[in-house]
């Protein structure tokens, strides 16, 4: 979805960096472009394109055994560095049709909100499932997250309420879903969107 890239850059007047995220994003893109892969077969040949490439970009992060277990949910586990400074969260796309459209939300987040942008460290595998290790700054919230502030800032960013903490942008094709409190924080009477699942159309 390249093109809602652009869209939102254009919209937001930056560049998207160039981090692994949007190097190992577009080439993925290039690659299964080029494979003519099919919508019911994408997903698995996509991975298996993904993988070769983090075999020869020597990409496996095996860092977690000096890491401290902290949560996990249906989407993802979560982990501090051992400074506690920064969390590392691993992610399988369960939420997400292929690697591409993940990291494409990884991208998109980081242009939103680059108090909370992620850092893509590497990937691992546990238990054959290929997981993406992502590290974002910990935030020590100071205060109770009021969605009332988040919908206000949703809305001047151009968003509307699709349903409850859901949000789409109508202009940019794009749905963040899951703003709820304990994915937005307040640190300082300012919120931080530290957990968005974004979807562009």
């Amino acid at each position: 979805m390249v093109l809602g890239l652009e869209r939102i850059k254009t919209r937001f007047g930056c560049n998207i960096p160039d981090t692994l995220i949007s190097q190992i994003y577009t080439f993925l893109y290039t690659e299964t472009l080029s494979s003519n892969a099919s919508d019911y077969s994408e997903k698995s040949v996509e991975a298996e394109i993904l993988n070769e490439y983090i075999v020869t970009n020597n990409l496996f992060f095996d860092e977690l055994k000096f890491s401290i277990y902290l949560d996990e949910g249906a989407e993802q586990k979560v982990f501090f560095n051992d400074e506690k400074s920064k969390v590392i969260k691993l992610n399988d796309t369960i939420f997400y049709v292929n690697w591409s459209q993940y990291l494409e939300s990884l991208i998109v987040h980081n242009i939103l909100f680059p108090e909370t942008r992620y850092e893509l460290l590497g990937f691992l595998k546990i238990n054959e499932t290929l997981y993406s290790a992502i590290s974002q700054d910990y935030i020590e919230p100071t205060e109770k997250t009021n969605i009332d502030k988040v919908r206000n800032y949703m809305f001047s960013k151009g968003f509307t309420i699709k349903k409850k903490n859901d949000y789409v942008h109508t202009e940019l094709g794009m749905i963040i879903e899951d703003l709820h409190e304990e994915n937005v924080l307040v640190k300082d009477d300012t919120l931080f969107f530290i957990d968005t699942v974004i979807y562009l159309k």
